[in-house]
């Protein structure tokens, strides 16, 4: 398995950062699914990871080569993945600078249809946020216990419910155009992504993820909501990042195996 980790300069954040991208590259080690031309999948890291957490703590190398696709991890820091009120463009970078990047360096394709993004806890609200404010790049979405009620978050951490994120932090975020506004602006719009949002049954986020379910039922997204047993955790989001390749590659979700 290829596996690239360098360092970038982003004029949107205006300093260097860190990516990490696998290559599903020919190898004796995993047997393929699919031999077609590599999809891409941005995947968005949480609260308190980087670009090395999909990397340590779940098989994505291993998946990324079972189903085919280029996964690119960028560091979204803390950020989540908006853009600061002190202009330095999180939701910029993701968005446009690093595609730009990664077609230059590394020759991806740039076609909406093979191209998707996905995300656990504060990477799910980046996911849907990203995707959805540029439906004509992304062909599918996929949160993973997704922060989905920003403000319900941000209540939770001003209580002091959340001691591993202090208030001053979301004080400085840009957070207009929820994924909540978002999903619902394009409900009705025959090109919008396919959408999967997925949440683990024991996951203190799971009533947000609920309402958040409920409110796209009713505006006729359309999109596929699925919850199981699991916490706010890499055991789950291990099998979740699977069901989300699942989805991209238009695979049965009940039917298909999990590796």
């Amino acid at each position: 398995m290829g596996c690239f980790k360098g360092n970038i300069y982003s004029f949107c954040l205006k300093r260097n950062t860190n990516i990490s991208v696998i290559f599903p590259d020919h190898s004796n080690d995993v047997d393929p699914l699919y031999e077609d031309e590599p999809k891409v999948l941005y995947l968005l890291h949480g609260l308190g990871g980087n670009q090395e957490e999909w990397l340590r703590f779940s098989k994505i190398e291993y998946y990324a080569k079972k189903y085919n696709f280029v996964v690119i991890m960028p560091n979204g820091d803390r950020s989540f993945y908006t853009n600061t009120l002190q202009n330095i463009g999180y939701f910029d970078y993701i968005a446009d600078e690093l595609p730009e990047i990664c077609h230059k360096w590394f020759n991806i394709s740039v076609k909406r249809e093979d191209t998707f993004i996905a995300g656990e806890s504060m990477g799910g609200y980046g996911a849907i946020k990203i995707g959805l404010s540029r439906p004509e790049n992304f062909a599918g979405i996929a949160s993973l216990s997704g922060v989905l009620d920003f403000d319900s978050f941000a209540l939770m951490v001003h209580q002091g419910k959340m001691p591993e994120m202090d208030p001053a932090e979301l004080d400085i975020l840009e957070t207009s155009s929820s994924p909540m506004d978002l999903a619902i602006r394009l409900a009705k719009n025959e090109t919008r992504p396919k959408l999967l949002q997925l949440c683990g049954k024991q996951d203190f986020l799971i009533e947000d993820n609920r309402r958040f379910c409920k409110k796209l039922k009713k505006a006729g997204y359309g999109h596929t909501y699925r919850e199981q047993d699991g916490d706010h955790e890499w055991p789950y989001w291990d099998k979740a990042i699977q069901y989300a390749f699942m989805f991209f590659r238009e695979l049965d979700l009940e039917k298909t195996r999990l590796y």
